[in-house]
């Protein structure tokens, strides 16, 4: 159903998964952590039986794409980096662009720096990256519920914990909390026993809180910025990660926005595959014609 390929965006490549017809609109999805390009597998194939051109590919540090060896490499400007050369060098711009949890904040970035390369916009279940890091500054709910990054900041420590006994709470975090199949899970697992696979989407975190923490303020008032392409926001209201206080006011930044509450937690479009397929379908077809 879908084809590999590998991208040069320039310092790294990117390891993409495509299918569809190549002449068909095009919709590129983006995952988060810690998934893999197939976290959209199912809202792909459906997409791409209806004639649209789907792409997705392992973010740097994921799966088969280039790993970089430094925290700094993982800093946002370098992530949306390689979405942007992604896209122009698969000349099927504008797209639909999707993504979730970390993905999501890639997402939400481009569409904010690059509304020329972008037809529309899905979020699911992550914040826009403002409201985000506000919340992490000024809410003590907020962090307590992203404790887990906390964890991450320290070297060695999470890259252990997360790596023992073949990645079994990665596991069974997928398992349980992402309703994953053990099948896709095994899949999972496979990418995690490659270098540097456990270590460098942790760097992704890691960058976060360097770039929040020695830049303060201004960091945070660099990504206050209003996105100016359709967004449509997908959320889980059980999420444990996010607050569902942060919903609105990342739908206020969007000049068109719509939010879709579904009962699921923090992986929506796992939990209820079919509904979350319809939104795209739905929101795609409203928005084709925008150029």
């Amino acid at each position: 159903m879908f084809q590999p390929q590998f991208v040069d965006v320039d310092d790294v490549t990117l390891h993409l998964q495509a299918g569809g017809p190549e002449t068909g609109p095009a919709a590129l999805f983006l995952h988060g952590w810690p998934d893999l390009w197939f976290t959209f597998e199912p809202q792909m194939t459906a997409l791409a039986e209806r004639g649209y051109r789907v792409l997705a590919p392992d973010q740097r540090g994921y799966g088969l794409s280039s790993k970089p060896g430094l925290v700094a490499d993982y800093r946002m400007p370098e992530l949306v980096k390689d979405i942007v050369l992604l896209i122009e060098r698969q000349r099927t711009e504008p797209v639909h662009l999707v993504g979730h949890d970390w993905g999501g904040a890639v997402a939400w970035m481009v569409a904010i720096e690059r509304p020329d390369l972008v037809r529309s916009l899905t979020i699911v279940n992550c914040p826009h990256p403002h409201v985000f890091a506000e919340a992490l500054i000024r809410k003590p709910a907020q962090l307590l519920r992203s404790w887990y990054m906390v964890a991450f900041q320290i070297p060695g420590l999470a890259e252990t914990v997360l790596g023992a006994r073949d990645g079994a709470v990665l596991a069974a975090m997928l398992k349980h909390g992402a309703r994953l199949s053990d099948a896709d899970v095994d899949r999972h697992r496979a990418a995690w026993r490659r270098s540097g696979a456990i270590q460098r989407p942790l760097f992704w975190y890691r960058a976060l809180f360097r770039t929040i923490s020695t830049s303060g303020r201004a960091a945070r008032a660099e990504l206050d910025r209003p996105v100016h392409v359709p967004t449509q926001i997908i959320w889980g209201r059980r999420d444990g990660a996010f607050s569902t206080r942060l919903v609105e006011p990342s739908a206020a930044l969007c000049d068109e926005s719509e939010v879709h509450w579904l009962d699921a937690r923090h992986w929506p479009h796992h939990e209820e595959p079919e509904r979350v397929t319809e939104l795209l379908e739905t929101w795609f077809a409203r928005h084709a014609d925008r150029t």
